[in-house]
């Protein structure tokens, strides 16, 4: 079973790399969507269209670079895109 703490904090450590003391803005923009930020794995669509909203035409490099942290920290192989890395997660 993957550990979805592991997944949460290398996105969430990605994210404050990425933007520092912002991640407040971030994560009030995520909860406007309806998804705290625990609930990232399951609402993946949501987290998505959060960090597009956020980082326009950088979303895809902060979500490789998220791929990448959560594969680091999950010990898997990065495959697909961010939505359907964190399905697989989720399904763990």
């Amino acid at each position: 079973m993957v550990d979805r703490v592991k997944a949460i904090a290398g996105i969430q450590r990605t994210l404050k790399g990425l933007l520092f003391t912002e991640t407040e803005v971030f994560y009030f923009h995520l909860e406007n969507l309806g998804v705290k930020p625990d609930e990232i794995l399951d609402k993946p669509e949501q987290f998505a269209k959060t960090i597009c909203d956020i980082f326009g035409k950088g979303s895809p490099l902060v979500e490789r670079a998220i791929i990448s942290e959560v594969s680091r920290e999950l010990s898997v192989d990065p495959k697909g895109d961010l939505v359907a890395m964190l399905r697989s997660i989720s399904k763990g």
